[in-house]
C-alpha cells in the first residue's frame, strides 16, 4: 500500500494495513480558508503529476472533503477545488474510491483545524467569535483509520464515493464550552448574527456507502468530549 501526502491524514493513514493494490492521496491544500490561486492551481498540478505516473492497475483512494456536500458553499475556492479533482478522478482513473472526511479531531499542528484554533484561543484568554447557529461535524483520527481499514478489507464497491461522517453534529457553541470545561478556561464569546452554511445530515445519510455498524462506537452523547479529552487535556 502507497500514501501520497506528508500531512496528518495521511501520517494516520499509514497505520492502516492493506495489500499493494491500494493506494491513498491524501495530499494538497489542508487549509480551507485559503483563497490564493496559486494554491490550488498548484494542488491540481501535482495530483495530475501523481496520476500520469500512478500505475493503472491501483486502486486509487481519494482523501476529499464532505464540504462537498454543502450546498451553500459551491463558491468556495476549497470546495470547487476538491469537486474539480473528484471530476477528473472519474474521467481519468480506472480505478478509485472517493473518501469524503468531515473535520478530524487529533494531535497535529495545523492550527486552521477548528479543534486546535479552539484551544489556542482559549489558552490565549482571546476572544471567539461565532457565528450564531453553526454547526460541525467531528470525528476522532483514529476512528476514520479504522473505519477506512474495514471498509476497504471488506470488498468495497469500486468507483464510488464514500461519505464518513458522525451521526451526531455538534453546534460549535457547544464544543467550546466542552473546551472551555476541560482547559479550565473563561470563554469570552462574541456571537454574530450571520447566516450559517450548516450541511444537512439528513440528505447525507442517503447516499452514504458506509453501513451503520461502523457507527456504533462514535453514535455516543459523549463522544466528543471524550475525544476532545484524549487530544487537548
Amino acid at each position: 500500500m502507497k500514501i501520497f501526502g506528508n500531512g496528518f491524514i495521511a501520517k494516520n493513514l499509514k497505520k492502516i494495513r492493506l495489500s499493494n493494490h491500494f493506494c491513498f492521496y491524501a495530499a494538497g491544500v489542508s487549509n480551507s480558508n485559503l483563497s490564493n490561486k496559486k494554491d490550488f492551481e498548484k494542488e491540481i498540478n501535482e495530483f495530475n503529476k501523481f496520476r500520469k505516473k500512478i500505475n493503472q492497475s491501483k486502486i486509487i483512494i481519494y482523501i476529499s472533503s464532505l464540504s462537498v456536500e454543502n450546498k451553500n458553499l459551491k463558491q468556495d475556492k476549497y470546495i470547487k477545488n476538491k469537486l474539480k479533482i473528484e471530476e477528473i478522478i472519474k474521467k481519468k482513473i480506472q480505478k478509485f474510491i472517493i473518501i469524503r472526511l468531515p473535520q478530524i479531531i487529533g494531535k497535529n499542528n495545523n492550527k486552521h483545524t477548528l479543534t486546535n484554533s479552539i484551544f489556542n484561543t482559549l489558552s490565549k484568554n482571546k476572544n471567539f467569535i461565532l457565528w450564531k447557529g453553526s454547526i460541525r461535524n467531528l470525528i476522532d483520527i483514529d476512528d476514520i483509520v479504522e473505519i477506512v481499514e474495514k471498509y476497504l478489507k471488506n470488498k468495497p464497491t469500486l468507483n464510488s464515493t464514500i461519505n464518513i461522517f458522525n451521526p451526531r453534529s455538534i453546534a460549535v457553541e457547544d464544543l467550546l464550552r466542552i473546551f472551555s470545561s476541560i482547559l479550565n478556561r473563561k470563554l469570552k464569546l462574541i456571537i454574530l448574527n450571520k447566516k450559517n452554511k450548516n450541511i444537512n445530515l439528513k440528505l447525507l445519510k442517503k447516499n452514504t456507502l458506509i453501513s451503520k455498524k461502523f457507527y456504533k462506537k462514535i453514535d455516543k452523547i459523549n463522544y466528543i468530549k471524550k475525544t476532545v479529552k484524549k487530544y487537548y487535556k
